[in-house]
């Protein structure tokens, strides 16, 4: 399954529970506001992988994704950077106020309204961010700079994240710090993401 398909089957998943009809599933693709935004970002990275196979081409669909992108980024005050790595099944539940820099993101993430991911310039710590597999992050998190976050995490509401986290666990805070190991988010994340 592409990327784009899994990313459908999670949103659908959780915002569409059941067995919806094929009139539903086509209604949702056209109207998710959180599903478009999605699927630019994944036209975004294809048209940049399109610039190696020809100029004319590379830079057709540059333009076009760099329309598309300034709709979302001006009417859903969301951006999410075509130098970002975001593995299938990303989630948003709510897409207002996220901010995804370049980052290395796992399959299965779930991210909430007013989330900014991305480098850290203080410091001179310019490295970004690596999260993993099945990661739920909650609304108002920051996670920033150099920093791995293990698979099955769950990032708190207003969370501000600037360190290693182990997977499997809970954090929360300002600050953030681990508050629970070996806590289970897979209800959080959904079928789709189960481990």
């Amino acid at each position: 399954m592409t990327a784009f398909a899994e990313d459908l089957s999670h949103q659908m998943a959780a915002m569409l529970p059941g067995h919806p009809s094929e009139r539903a599933r086509l209604q949702f693709m056209v109207t998710n506001s959180e599903f478009h935004c999605v699927a630019i970002y994944r036209f975004g990275r294809l048209a940049r992988a399109a610039g190696g196979r020809g100029p004319a081409l590379g830079r057709a669909l540059m333009a076009t994704y760099r329309i598309l992108n300034y709709g979302i980024t001006h009417l859903d005050h969301l951006e999410i950077s075509s130098h970002a790595d975001i593995g299938p099944g990303l989630l948003l539940m709510h897409r207002h106020g996220i901010i995804i820099g370049p980052a290395v993101i796992g399959r299965n993430c779930v991210i909430h309204q007013n989330v900014t991911i991305g480098q850290r310039v203080a410091g001179g710590d310019h490295g970004v961010p690596r999260i993993g597999d099945n990661v739920w992050i909650g609304p108002g998190a920051v996670i920033t700079g150099d920093i791995a976050v293990g698979d099955g995490v769950t990032i708190s509401a207003g969370s501000v994240l600037s360190k290693d986290v182990p997977g499997r666990s809970l954090v929360a805070g300002n600050p953030a710090r681990v508050i629970a190991r070996d806590y289970d988010n897979s209800a959080m994340i959904g079928e789709v993401g189960s481990p």
